[in-house]
């Protein structure tokens, strides 16, 4: 069973929409997994839409988000998890189980075409599926050290550390993403991944990982 984990704020109409097309194009088990701020101004709104698990709790941003959300998953027997964004929407039916199969088997990172690959590397994994017994392994899903950005790099040095990197091309999950003029600006996007500050301490980190911690990790996840 997959886990999407997609943390949200200030947009429960592109959380309903996500769930929408999820609903509509995985072909698999699945559950959808959602963490919420007790602050959002759209708290009741969210706590009215169905299909989804919702956890709420201070503000805690992105990534530690997601952090506090996959044991949930885990809890329920979800052997996959995957990483959304609110402002994604899958198109291809059975994109699911296109990047579960992808992995082989394996422990590795799996992603599809977010339909910006001409605006960033080819090779960034925006939103992923991987197993869950990666973040059982790291004790995390997402770096700790990070609040926002990033994750994908990281995602991409597990799946190469693993030998099992795969992008499949067919699974289309587009990123709609006001960076490509595809929706709107608002504040989520710009205390988050547009915030200049927030972009800097989070590269830190991420080399930081790279340089200090990436080879205990990737051993925690080599060793049989």
């Amino acid at each position: 069973m997959l886990g999407v984990l997609v943390p949200s704020r200030g947009r429960p109409g592109n959380l309903q929409r996500l769930i929408t097309a999820i609903t509509t194009t995985a072909t698999g088990d699945h559950r959808i997994y959602t963490r919420i701020d007790d602050d959002d101004p759209a708290r009741t709104e969210y706590l009215a839409i169905d299909g989804v698990h919702i956890t709420t709790g201070p503000r805690v941003f992105f990534g530690p988000s997601l952090n506090e959300i996959w044991p949930l998953a885990d809890a329920d027997g979800c052997t996959h998890l995957a990483m959304f964004g609110d402002d994604v929407l899958p198109e291809t039916a059975g994109w699911d189980q296109m990047l579960i199969d992808a992995l082989g088997g394996r422990l590795g990172v799996a992603y599809g075409s977010d339909g910006l690959e001409h605006r960033h590397p080819l090779d960034l994994p925006t939103h992923y599926v991987t197993q869950t017994e990666i973040s059982r392994r790291l004790g995390w899903f997402y770096l700790p050290t990070l609040r926002h950005l990033f994750g994908d790099d990281v995602a991409r040095e597990i799946g190469r550390g693993l030998d099992n990197f795969q992008y499949v091309p067919d699974a289309k999950l587009p990123h709609l993403h006001p960076w490509a003029g595809l929706s709107d600006d608002d504040a989520t996007y710009r205390e988050g991944g547009a915030n200049r500050q927030v972009l800097q301490r989070d590269r830190a980190a991420f080399h930081a990982w790279v340089s200090e911690g990436k080879d205990a990790d990737l051993a925690k996840l080599l060793a049989p």
